[in-house]
């Protein structure tokens, strides 16, 4: 609200604030009724989570509807850019399933979008937007943890793991939710000043104002991997390589486990990153992964190999293959979803190379990303390597298995094993049952490789689209997409136990 009164967007500031209202007249009588209620088991936590996240994207969606019914047509054309022959994507926003749609993948850190022309729909809209997805990397129920009432017995400690977080950087759980938002608050801050510095020089024409606002905005959507922009066709908006070279560190920095951030600081060594296993798969996959991407689209782009391979690795390296492979892999990988390249124009192969290279299984774990996380990844490959090794082993042999900095005895291997494999399996079997439903009403435009990309998006919360998204997309496929982007979001568990709640009543 205070972002529209800057900007003198009344009308805009007055959605905020009705919506405010509303929202806290809901929660004020949410509040009273369950005020006496026993301290939650885990179950119970689950279910709050599931509830609790539904109902913030509800009351999320509220200032995009009643600003899209009470700003004047003369307001809204204010909001277009000049020379634009568009209308504002706030009349997008009538309609509530895409005002749900937009809330939900916000705070989801999805990023796909009902607002097509993003920066027609004001600066207020803009930063909130932006704000939701930096809210909802780290967790409302974080949040709430750190700066509200503090839970009793294990109460704390049931909401915290609901939101599919496990790491403690704390002996307590409220201790621990403040370490985390204080590591992300301070991160955020840094790659802004990074994303101001960098863009006042590569761009100084840019004007002082927006290049200020474009870089709040994208160090919360960066650092959150969620991916909105302030600018139309996303990072691409720019038109300038070199801009996007500079964003493509805000993109890693909140793909990198926060309890890293945490032991570089308290540890006061820089050597923790390349201790995690997590980051050094990371790297290695952005690494294997931009050279892969590169190869199936200098083929899409037509890059002529003339038997001179030194020749040909020069003109690929300076190919618009290597630029998109670059950004957009490394935009896959972490989940962010910022987009410079036009994906449903790509070879099948490449689209492909980028869901199962990349989106599946997302950033590391104990960050803001989506997908199944470098982590169960980690341990699966492991655990094979495992069962293969202990083959050959004498029966008397110790048989631990090593992950990272952790020495597991066999018992303890075999439960993170198959916990891994059992979310893994989960995971896939609904991404599975998803694509069977967005084939059933996908428009025959689109191929198979869209519908698996745009279901691998939506549940991995990476925001990237083929061009299936947007508010022409039919009503199931919307709605189909919300709740995928919910449940990856809480990494399904916490809705099903939600949903079998239900019928055992």
């Amino acid at each position: 609200m205070l972002v529209s009164l800057v900007y003198q967007e009344w009308y805009s500031g007055l959605s905020f604030l009705i919506g405010a209202g509303i929202t806290s007249l809901a929660g004020g009588a949410a509040y009273k009724l369950c005020e006496d209620a026993p301290e939650p088991k885990r179950h119970h936590a689950m279910i709050v989570a599931a509830l609790g996240w539904l109902a913030t994207a509800a009351f999320g969606a509220l200032p995009f509807v009643i600003a899209a019914y009470i700003t004047p047509p003369a307001v809204l054309e204010s909001f277009v850019p000049a020379g634009a022959s568009y209308q504002s994507s706030l009349l997008n926003f009538q309609n509530p399933i895409h005002a749900f749609f937009e809330s939900m993948s916000g705070y989801t850190t999805t990023g796909l979008t009902m607002s097509v022309h993003e920066p027609s729909v004001g600066h207020g809209f803009l930063w909130y937007r932006s704000q939701m997805q930096w809210i909802g990397g780290a967790g409302m129920i974080v949040l709430s943890l750190a700066i509200l009432r503090q839970p009793h017995g294990t109460a704390g400690l049931s909401l915290y793991q609901s939101e599919a977080r496990n790491e403690k950087l704390r002996p307590s759980i409220v201790g621990t939710a403040r370490a985390i938002w204080k590591i992300y608050v301070g991160v955020t801050a840094i790659v802004a000043v990074y994303l101001a510095a960098a863009t006042f020089l590569v761009t100084p024409s840019y004007g002082i104002e927006p290049t200020i606002f474009d870089a709040i905005n994208h160090a919360m959507t960066g650092q959150s991997t969620g991916g909105f922009s302030t600018l139309d066709n996303s990072i691409a908006g720019y038109d300038s390589y070199a801009m996007e070279l500079i964003h493509i560190p805000a993109m890693i920095t909140g793909a990198i486990s926060i309890p890293v951030y945490y032991g570089m600081l308290s540890e006061r060594d820089v050597r923790e990153f390349t201790r995690d296993p997590q980051v050094r798969v990371l790297f290695g996959f952005f690494i294997i992964g931009v050279v892969g991407l590169t190869a199936f689209l200098a083929r899409w782009v037509g890059v002529p190999y003339n038997g001179k391979p030194i020749a040909y690795l020069g003109r690929v390296a300076t190919s618009q293959a290597f630029r998109d492979g670059l950004f957009q892999f490394i935009s896959a990988q972490t989940t962010t979803g910022w987009q410079t390249s036009a994906i449903g124009d790509w070879n099948n192969g490449a689209v492909m190379f980028i869901v199962f290279g990349a989106m599946l299984l997302g950033g590391s774990a104990g960050a803001t990303v989506g997908g199944i996380k470098l982590l169960r990844g980690y341990i699966i490959a492991r655990g094979i390597s495992w069962e293969v090794t202990r083959v050959f082993l004498p029966d008397h042999a110790i048989d631990d298995l090593r992950i990272g900095q952790r020495i597991l005895k066999a018992d303890e291997a075999n439960t993170e094993i198959s916990a891994a494999t059992t979310f893994a399996f989960a995971y896939l079997v609904l991404l599975v049952l998803s694509l069977f439903v967005l084939l059933a009403v996908l428009p025959t435009d689109f191929t198979l490789a869209d519908g698996i990309f745009e279901v691998a998006t939506a549940q991995g919360t990476v925001g990237l689209s083929s061009g299936i998204t947007g508010p022409e997309m039919p009503v199931i496929a919307e709605v189909l997409f919300i709740i995928q982007m919910w449940m990856g979001r809480l990494e399904i568990i916490p809705v099903l136990v939600l949903i079998n709640a239900i019928f055992r009543r």
